[in-house]
């Protein structure tokens, strides 16, 4: 079955480059070994969190010792006194200005990060959830790696394989997504598939403990859901099956094409939202 989806928040200015070429070469992703569990960290962040940089060296870290298995999602929501801009509500004008630098103007949220922020209930920044285990629950830093010892190793139910063509000129991501399952779901859970667009190499304003860092890379900038906030339900789950979806997406013209990834996953409906399988794939060739 084939979806077209084009999110009202996501269709902002489009804008085409006479100079730019047409990406028609389908991007894939590379295979990992079947049935091999990828774990995403949702972190969540904000520029004006002067212990957020710490979360953000430990995600680093986690990806280095694990490598690809890892998939980091930074969400700037939850306390909005770490994520407002600085910006006078009225007239739109910065107000945290240093010579001519205007500090944390901007706005790095979104409305499907504050909905994530508002279930899920993050008790500080930062904190994350580990493939969303335990109910989704929120944990400190210091708890991430003992999360992800607890289940990179657990067989998984399916594999997820995205591949993904570009048009430069109409800034249009298609992105077809593969599921086929491993083994029979069990009985009783239901599943969906969610997919995010995330950006890299944003540089931008931060606070590190006292200091204001005004060339910060923002690396995992979670930029939007692709099929609606809560994703789609998964109806073939039987062990063998294949589905694939399709999706479109118009990335913001602010955005890096080059930075852009697509971030695919599994997960079981509410109360429980675990994340059982993921995948990442780059919007344009690396």
């Amino acid at each position: 079955m084939k979806k077209l989806i084009l999110p009202i928040f996501a269709i902002i200015t489009v804008i085409s480059f006479n100079s730019c070429e047409k990406v028609d070469t389908p991007q894939e992703n590379a295979v990992i070994e079947a049935g091999a569990r990828r774990i995403i960290i949702e972190e969540f962040t904000g520029h004006y969190c002067s212990n957020c940089p710490q979360g953000a060296a430990e995600i680093e870290r986690l990806v280095n010792v694990y490598g690809d298995q890892i998939i980091p999602i930074s969400l700037h929501a939850g306390d909005q006194t770490f994520n407002e801009p600085h910006i006078d509500p009225v007239t739109g004008a910065p107000i945290h200005i240093i010579g001519t630098d205007t500090l944390y103007s901007t706005d790095f949220r979104t409305t499907d990060g504050n909905t994530y922020a508002s279930t899920f209930d993050p008790f500080g920044l930062p904190s994350g959830i580990v493939s969303r285990q335990n109910g989704a629950t929120a944990t400190a830093v210091s708890q991430w790696e003992s999360e992800i010892l607890a289940i990179k190793d657990i067989p998984q139910i399916a594999d997820i394989e995205i591949t993904i063509v570009y048009d430069s000129l109409t800034r249009i991501v298609t992105a077809d997504i593969e599921t086929n399952w491993l083994t029979n779901a069990v009985s009783g859970n239901n599943y969906k598939l969610q997919v995010y667009l995330i950006e890299d190499h944003v540089i931008d304003w931060q606070l590190d403990g006292t200091t204001d860092v005004p060339n910060y890379e923002h690396n995992h900038v979670f930029r939007g859901a692709v099929n609606t906030t809560w994703g789609e339900s998964i109806t073939a789950t039987t062990q063998g099956t294949s589905t694939t979806e399709t999706y479109s997406y118009t990335l913001n013209s602010e955005w890096n094409e080059d930075n852009c990834e697509v971030v695919a996953f599994i997960y079981k409906e509410s109360p429980s939202y675990e994340v059982m399988q993921a995948n990442i794939q780059h919007v344009t060739d690396h």
